[in-house]
């Protein structure tokens, strides 16, 4: 459980967004991620999973063009972004290069520019400087950049700063991301006067 802006304690719903359903087991990932965020009091949607019965209406699509087709995507899972109090994310490096999805991207700054709780997971935690994997050298300014001269990041975060300031990233899983956001929650219950959540054994 969590307290909610309007002072209500009750279980907040996490959009489980990432790359992940792109994956040949892509469903099966997605209902354990599910089951796994009841564990933790939390009320997980993954990106496929249908629209539910609020004020978020699906897009219906005027014909059956790619267009229209992938606008009736985006739409459901904006939706699910929007009826959302947190996301929780795989911001893992995915297909090419060594950024995570762009979908995902997008999905975190919608839940960001919502006020909601933003959370993150990755295999690497060590800043990008370290986990940048390419050719890189100091230039003559010092700075570190890659083959083709441009600057990579030399902060503390493992991503962008447009990642590392909002959100928080956990090295590890998503079970350790919803561990991370427990945690949070279970210290603003204690400090309000109510008492943790029992997590399941």
């Amino acid at each position: 459980m969590f307290i909610d802006k309007n002072g209500v304690v009750r279980r907040p719903v996490a959009y489980l967004a990432g790359p992940d359903m792109f994956w040949p087991n892509g469903d099966e990932i997605g209902a354990g991620y599910v089951e796994l965020s009841h564990k933790y009091g939390i009320d997980g949607i993954f990106p496929p999973d249908p629209a539910r019965e609020d004020e978020f209406k699906e897009y219906e699509p005027k014909d059956d063009s790619s267009e229209e087709m992938e606008k009736k995507s985006f739409i459901h899972d904006i939706n699910h972004v929007r009826r959302s109090d947190m996301i929780i994310a795989n911001l893992n490096d995915f297909r090419r290069g060594q950024e995570p999805d762009s979908g995902t991207c997008v999905e975190c700054g919608a839940a960001y520019a919502l006020g909601q709780r933003c959370y993150a997971f990755v295999d690497d935690a060590r800043p990008m400087i370290e986990r940048f994997s390419g050719a890189k050298h100091q230039n003559e300014e010092g700075k570190w950049v890659d083959e083709n001269g441009c600057t990579i990041e030399d902060f503390d975060s493992p991503l962008n700063l447009m990642f590392g300031v909002p959100f928080t990233i956990v090295e590890g899983t998503m079970e350790d991301a919803m561990k991370r956001a427990r945690a949070d929650f279970d210290a603003e219950l204690i400090a309000a006067g109510y008492e943790p959540f029992q997590v399941e054994e």
